[in-house]
């Protein structure tokens, strides 16, 4: 049991990325739009109007497989820090985000409410049937707070738009009582609950959660509906409470594929990469040269010698992998190749037009690449090209063409 006086409390720093020494990984750099529409935009449903209402910190990724959890990824929200979460039961999960409650959270249970995270938007449904969640319920108010009246609230609201208002879907299985701490604990309706302090839970800081539970709700074929899934603390701003919303909502995906993709930036020998890959928990960066790097944000790169090098970066989470790589040519490179080989590239600096002259009607093929390895021209030709560049971003390119002497390259500048 953990008695702490608020005022005594240490809280730990937050961060982007947690997984403590608990299996439980969770990030907050994604937005609610991108989660939302990555794992629930399907053949069943179309999201829309998505919002999330609450600091960034009470929002995140989950990756739960290596956990006992019972769900394997999804999305977290919680009145607190979620990057806490991945503590073990014997941590103590407050934080007081100084945040406003919410009206429609409040009016189950009509008492003052404090840090609410809620996350709202439309869905358009594709066929007739039931919308169902998937999600697991935790809080630190367990087991102290049990009966009394600071029992921390969540709902899974769906409003069908009609005028008849919100209905809270987040039931009991086969009952109409709302899910709460005080209707799911170890006396009542205790097979839905885990007392995860008593068996000294080692992946989740809460100390009693729910089992995994469905909030389904029957819907019309083209209907559209508003959901809004809240957690909010009552009567005080302490003690975390949050929900573990699994992909497995509304049709989503079993699997979830880390896609891999990056940017770069080459100045001289040294390349600057910036990872754009998503609900990847760990990365693998090969930088051509022999050199790796398994940091998601790795340092800037300086290449020894110059040369063309593929630069790839492998994600990993709980199921798959994906893989994405850039070329990327360093150092010196001749400036009169093409002209050697009867060639002429003009103008160059570029402005809206490239011109590339050969003699005698020689075939080529040719590719044209920004300097972060993006190919933005590419083809075969016979005699004289002329390319339009004014749709181009400014700065430096690569040309490279290919006849049956070998291969060639020139720097090009677009202004």
């Amino acid at each position: 049991m953990k008695n702490f006086l608020y005022t005594l409390a240490i809280l730990a720093s937050t961060s982007l990325i947690s997984n403590a020494q608990s299996g439980l990984f969770i990030d907050t750099s994604y937005t609610a739009e991108q989660m939302i529409m990555d794992f629930f935009d399907n053949s069943c449903v179309t999201p829309s109007n998505i919002t999330f209402n609450g600091s960034p910190v009470m929002m995140g990724y989950f990756e739960g497989a290596n956990t006992d959890l019972g769900v394997n990824a999804g999305i977290v929200i919680s009145t607190g820090d979620v990057t806490q979460l991945s503590q073990n039961a014997g941590f103590f999960a407050t934080t007081a985000n100084n945040a406003d409650g919410d009206p429609d959270l409040g009016s189950l249970v009509f008492l003052p409410t404090y840090d609410a995270a809620v996350l709202e938007f439309d869905i358009t449904v594709a066929d007739t049937g039931d919308l169902e969640f998937q999600y697991v319920f935790g809080s630190e108010e367990y087991p102290e707070y049990v009966g009394s009246g600071f029992n921390d609230i969540f709902a899974f609201f769906v409003d069908d738009q009609s005028g008849s208002g919100m209905q809270n879907i987040a039931m009991i299985p086969g009952t109409t009582t709302p899910v709460a701490i005080n209707n799911v604990n170890a006396g009542q309706n205790s097979g839905y609950f885990v007392d995860y302090e008593a068996i000294i839970g080692q992946h989740v800081a809460f100390d009693g959660l729910t089992t995994v539970l469905p909030a389904t709700y029957a819907s019309g074929n083209g209907a559209t509906y508003h959901v809004k899934i809240g957690v909010t603390d009552v009567s005080d701003g302490i003690f975390d409470s949050g929900v573990f919303i699994s992909t497995l909502s509304l049709c989503g995906p079993g699997l979830v594929n880390p896609p891999a993709q990056f940017s770069a930036q080459l100045i001289d020998n040294k390349i600057t990469l910036s990872n754009q890959s998503r609900y990847a928990t760990s990365w693998h960066w090969d930088f051509g040269d022999g050199t790796t790097s398994e940091e998601r944000y790795p340092a800037a790169h300086e290449y020894t010698n110059p040369g063309t090098y593929v630069v790839t970066l492998t994600t990993h989470n709980y199921c798959c992998s994906d893989t994405y790589s850039l070329t990327m040519v360093v150092g010196p490179l001749a400036t009169d190749e093409l002209a050697e080989h009867g060639f002429e590239v003009f103008p160059n600096p570029v402005r809206d037009e490239l011109n590339i002259q050969v003699e005698k009607g020689m075939a080529f093929e040719y590719q044209i690449c920004d300097i972060s390895g993006r190919m933005v021209a590419k083809g075969e030709q016979q005699g004289t090209l002329t390319l339009q560049t004014g749709d181009w971003e400014r700065g430096l390119y690569l040309l490279t063409v290919r006849t049956h002497s070998g291969v060639f390259t020139k720097k090009l500048s677009l202004l």
